[in-house]
Formats: structure tokens, sequence, C-alpha cells
């Protein structure tokens, strides 16, 4: 009943963040709300006192891409909250509680992430900085610890990562690159799973696959990445592009044309070490310099 509850956050600064639980009434009985609470930061690298803020039930319009139904929706304000990053990766936990006429009906808890990240015009900002994304994919390494590829400020690329590898990747701060390859009409539900673990940052997507409104609804903290064929130019889902494979000239080309940020896929045959695949990902943009100024570097 409560499988495709989604958690998220919307406006975040150091003063507070707004946390949402969100689910279609579709297939609901009448008069059912949301109620809850927020409990947390833990961090693995940090000692934090711990607080519990409830949700708030709000009504809202129907959304784009819901079923035509106004969706149940709460809302918690969380004071000072503290940011899921790489040095600090703070979680917290949702503690739902699906409500009818006084009876329970369901319950679940939800570990997440509040991640300031977003796209910038050409950039990607984390916490109103730019980032600058550097990613290899685990085909061409050999098996390390996440703990590894964290202190090799290196991300990992993996293709529809399971839920066990982002749990975990998200307690120790590893960031994720999820490379996802299922069935057009699996997107949506898809998108909808990677999005609850806060080391998954970016999702990428073929531009042969069909993104439909509903996606971009179910994925609102997640970056959405294009992975474009020949010159073709991104869909308006579309938060930044992945461009693999492609001459220089080709690159630059595109670049010029695009408005969101450009990461730039080109294969560097297999590593020993993750510091080998770090240092193809710096090679990647010392020989791009002189052809734009791109958001990730990818291997």
């Amino acid at each position: 009943m409560l499988g495709e509850l989604e958690i998220f956050f919307g406006d975040a600064n150091n003063a507070e963040a707004r946390v949402y639980a969100r689910l279609d009434e579709a297939g609901l009985p009448s008069g059912c709300s949301l109620a809850g609470r927020v409990v947390g930061p833990t961090c693995e690298y940090s000692r934090t006192l711990s607080a519990a803020i409830p949700f708030t039930e709000r009504r809202t319009p129907s959304i784009e891409g819901s079923r035509g139904t106004s969706p149940r929706l709460a809302e918690a304000i969380v004071p000072d909250p503290c940011f899921w990053s790489q040095e600090l990766p703070f979680l917290y936990l949702a503690e739902i509680e699906l409500r009818c006429g006084g009876e329970r009906l369901a319950a679940v808890e939800r570990q997440f992430g509040i991640r300031p990240l977003g796209a910038r015009k050409r950039q990607i900002v984390w916490e109103a900085r730019p980032w600058v994304l550097r990613a290899a994919e685990t085909r061409e390494l050999p098996m390390r610890p996440l703990s590894d590829w964290r202190a090799a400020d290196l991300a990992l690329i993996s293709e529809n990562p399971g839920d066990d590898l982002c749990r975990e990747a998200s307690r120790l701060g590893t960031v994720l690159i999820a490379d996802v390859t299922v069935e057009s009409d699996q997107v949506v539900d898809e998108l909808r799973r990677l999005a609850r673990w806060p080391a998954v940052v970016v999702a990428i997507v073929d531009s042969a696959q069909t993104v439909n409104a509903k996606a971009r609804v179910v994925a609102r903290n997640l970056l959405l990445a294009e992975r474009l064929a020949g010159n073709s130019l991104p869909s308006p889902w579309a938060d930044l592009v992945v461009c693999p494979g492609s001459s220089d000239e080709q690159i630059t080309a595109l670049g010029r044309q695009i408005a969101v940020p450009v990461a730039v896929e080109r294969a560097a045959g297999w590593c020993d070490e993750l510091a080998d695949a770090r240092r193809h990902c710096d090679l990647l943009q010392r020989d791009l310099a002189g052809h734009g100024d791109f958001a990730g570097y990818l291997v």
C-alpha cells in the first residue's frame, strides 16, 4: 500500500529544509491520511544529536504525471539540516503511517538524505558551488571496497545498482551514477527506486528510451542525464547530457548547441587501481581543456 510512497525534499538551506511524503490516492480508501515523523540525523563519521520532527498533512491539487487524483502529501520542516555529502553523509529516517479513521493501515520506514545538488546553466552545483563529476565504470576496474572509491574522490558508475549497494554507498558517502538500462515501460519505477538513495546523484538514460512526465515527478531530487546518440540534441527532461566516444571536434560542436551541463564519456580500458581511473578522468579533462568547460568526465 505504501510501495509507491515518495520521500523528497524541496527548499533546503542552512536554516531549514522542507521534507515531503507523497502518495497517490488511486486505490486507497477514502479519508486516508499520512502521518509520521523525521528522525535524525545520523552519520558514519560524526556524532550527532538526534531530533524528531513531525509530519503535517497538506492538501495539493493534482500534479502533472500523477494518476489524475489529488495525492496525499505531508510536510516536515527540518531546522538546521545536515546535508548528505561525501565527507559527511548525514542520513535521516522518515517514519510514515497511512491511517484511515484512526486505524493504521500500513507503516514504513525510509532512510533519506538532504543533498543540495542541481544544474545551473552549464554547471553541476553542489551546495551552490560548482562541482565537476569524475566517475569510472565498475566493469573496467577490479573489485574495491566502497570506502576506497570515496577516498579516491571518484564516483562509481553501476548498471541498475541494487538496493544493497545504494544503501551501503549512502551510509559511507560514496557517490553513485546509475546507468539505467531497463525497458522503457520500467523507467519510471526504476527512477522512483533510485531516487530513494542519496548516494545516487545522477541517473543516465539512453536517448532511445522513453522518459515521460511521471519520471520527472518521481525523481525530483535526482539529476537525469541523457546519453546522446550521434549529434542529436537533448530531450526537454534532461538535466544534463552525456556525450559518449565522440571526437573532440564533435564534442565542441555539440557543446555549443546545448544549454545544459555536458559530461564527456570516453572508455579508458582496464585500470588496475582506482587511482589510475581517476588519473584518466584528469587526463580527459586536460585534453579537452581547449574545447570547452565540461561538467563531468566519465571513463
